[in-house]
């Protein structure tokens, strides 16, 4: 969700509390009433029409639009996540998403969109009930008030989400905010919202030798495939687990990744292990997509890690260190320049300064800011 007008930059706000919500024994607060009994039931009145605009919802006819107006506002507000247009089909076609209901967009006719906006409930609760809110407004149709206008749609649209959750969890509105985008800060925040984690986008440049990382002996190195989909979603699911913000990802969304254009089978790998049962299981990952509309803002060819984990009972043997090592050699020999992916700042996992032992450095930052019920 992008902000409506440039205001002066203003140095980012560090989150006073780090607060989990990973899948098991973390949460934001203690609660001890279903979120239904906290949030009542709000009305969503689409915004008015004025200024020769229309509000309406979202289908996928407008998939060229949404996709040519999200360029515009990542160019302004977030130029080092670009969406590419099978990425926006995904996006609109998530499990769950009501276009009719969940979506809002300004249109001013002739096909031109100037304003969306998505406030979608997660499919997966375990120990949050989360509601994501995205979109953005037209840099040249800011400081009209349609940021505010869609924003607050998307908070009462969310409420309504909540309001039908019977979970005795912590429950919140969720978006995202680039480092320097004080505008956009400010706007969510008239909204009630506040940091709560930091995320650092990293790039390491390919150009320069990768150093191979010996790998253990209790595993055997593969390459993605299909057959190994199931085994390398319950490793992830298991990896992220302690993770802030992390819930279990099911099937259906898994295979939005693996099953995506963008994925590239052939620069993810998995380490194959026997389990406590005696049967192979997937013990640590890493899976690579590649977007070449990223590619002008990344300022080169590249390459992005979307997933690096390894199961509890093995980590410390350096599978992380060296599959990633294995995918960038990759990358390296297909021709691509940098490797980027997005970690949070303060991983328990010490995600951080693994990544910085290989190479990497940082090229950005983006805040997750919560509306907390």
């Amino acid at each position: 969700m992008s902000s409506e007008q440039s205001v002066p930059s203003s140095p980012p706000v560090e989150p006073t509390v780090a607060r989990g919500e990973a899948a098991v024994g973390v949460r934001l607060d203690a609660v001890d009433l279903p979120v239904s009994a906290r949030v009542p039931r709000p009305d969503a009145p689409l915004p008015h029409d004025r200024d020769g605009l229309c509000w309406r919802p979202a289908t996928l006819v407008d998939l060229g639009a949404l996709h040519a107006l999200d360029g515009r506002v990542a160019s302004r507000d977030h130029p080092l996540h670009v969406t590419s247009l099978s990425s926006m089909r995904q996006l609109l076609e998530m499990p769950g998403i009501d276009l009719e209901r969940d979506s809002l967009v300004a249109d001013e006719g002739d096909g031109q969109l100037v304003a969306w906006g998505l406030s979608f409930l997660w499919p997966v609760r375990e120990s949050v009930v989360r509601v994501s809110v995205d979109g953005g407004v037209d840099p040249r149709r800011r400081g009209l008030g349609l940021g505010r206008e869609l924003l607050e749609w998307q908070r009462l649209r969310g409420e309504q989400h909540l309001s039908g959750s019977d979970e005795v969890l912590p429950a919140v509105l969720a978006g995202g905010v680039e480092e320097g985008a004080a505008a956009h800060a400010a706007l969510m925040q008239r909204q009630g919202f506040a940091p709560a984690r930091w995320w650092s986008t990293l790039s390491r440049d390919l150009t320069r030798p990768v150093e191979s990382v010996r790998l253990d002996d209790a595993v055997r190195l593969e390459e993605y495939s299909t057959a190994l989909e199931e085994a390398t979603r319950l490793a992830r699911n298991e990896a992220f687990v302690d993770h802030w913000g992390s819930q279990a990802s099911t099937p259906e969304v898994w295979r939005m990744l693996v099953g995506a254009a963008t994925f590239r089978a052939d620069l993810s790998f998995v380490a194959v292990a026997e389990g406590d049962d005696g049967e192979e299981e997937v013990v640590a990952f890493v899976l690579t997509t590649v977007e070449p509309e990223q590619w002008a803002a990344h300022g080169g060819r590249s390459a992005h890690v979307d997933y690096v984990g390894v199961r509890r009972a093995w980590r410390g043997r350096h599978l992380a260190q060296s599959l990633l090592a294995t995918a960038l050699a990759r990358q390296a020999d297909e021709g691509f320049e940098l490797c980027v992916l997005d970690v949070d700042s303060t991983s328990p996992t010490g995600a951080v300064g693994l990544y910085e032992r290989a190479g990497f450095t940082v090229a950005g930052r983006r805040a997750a800011y919560l509306r907390e019920y």
